[in-house]
């Protein structure tokens, strides 16, 4: 079980960092809204969580793009889908989060929340975006497991 929960962690760091890379692509035309957000983790900043957005019906678009923003130490994050902190398409998103063991290298390491909150099905909630201006809920979990030697 512990494999799968890697295997499935590293494919889902490695679909956000596809996703962020697309920012230097031009867009589709599909329109994004600003979205921000916060998240903590018993009560303390997730620092270097990523938040992922994933479309309850279809894709965003045809490249499946999924927007996602990723916590800063503050514990706040913006939604980026194309460019930087652009936004996320109007929908409604399963909410999901996986925040690595070691954020910024190359091997992320295991889910800090062992995969719990990784898939869209199994989100943490679901929101709906709309056209102009979101700011989600904040979002504080409670994680009793967590791994340890951070």
């Amino acid at each position: 079980m512990r494999t799968d929960i890697r295997n499935s962690s590293v494919a889902f760091l490695l679909l956000v960092l596809g996703i962020t890379s697309l920012g230097c692509k031009e867009s589709t035309g599909v329109a994004v809204h600003p979205t921000s957000g916060s998240l903590l983790i018993n009560g303390e900043p997730a620092t270097g969580a990523i938040v992922g957005l994933h479309p309850l019906q279809g894709d965003v678009d045809e490249r499946g793009a999924i927007p996602a923003g990723k916590v800063k130490e503050d514990g706040t994050f913006v939604v980026s889908t194309y460019g930087v902190e652009d936004g996320a398409p109007a929908g409604e998103f399963a909410v999901t989060v996986f925040w690595p063991q070691f954020p910024g290298r190359d091997d992320p390491g295991e889910d800090r929340l062992r995969g719990k909150y990784a898939l869209p099905t199994s989100p943490v909630t679901k929101v709906t975006i709309g056209k102009g201006e979101n700011q989600l809920e904040p979002l504080d979990l409670k994680a009793a497991n967590m791994l340890r030697g951070e």
